[in-house]
């Protein structure tokens, strides 16, 4: 793993503060699961504007094709296939 460091808003200092009192977890484990969550939502939103595919959805995020298409339904992505591209 690879150490990083970076400024960041005290905003999200304190959504970060929050997220491990909520969950009872250690400050660098919140950030790492709100930096995974983000760039799931980023993912799922490049997907669903057609941008990448399914495949490179899952390569990104490291996932099979299978978990990739349960969490994109799990965050509302259908799919980025419509009736007028069959």
């Amino acid at each position: 793993m690879k150490i990083k460091s970076m400024r960041i808003p005290e905003d999200i200092d304190k959504a970060i503060g929050y997220v491990a009192r909520a969950e009872k977890i250690e400050d660098t484990h919140s950030w790492r699961k709100l930096a995974r969550m983000g760039f799931e939502s980023y993912v799922a939103r490049e997907y669903k504007a057609g941008k990448i595919t399914l495949r490179e959805a899952a390569d990104l995020l490291n996932l099979t094709l299978s978990e990739t298409i349960d969490l994109m339904s799990d965050v509302g992505v259908k799919g980025n296939i419509h009736a007028a591209d069959v």
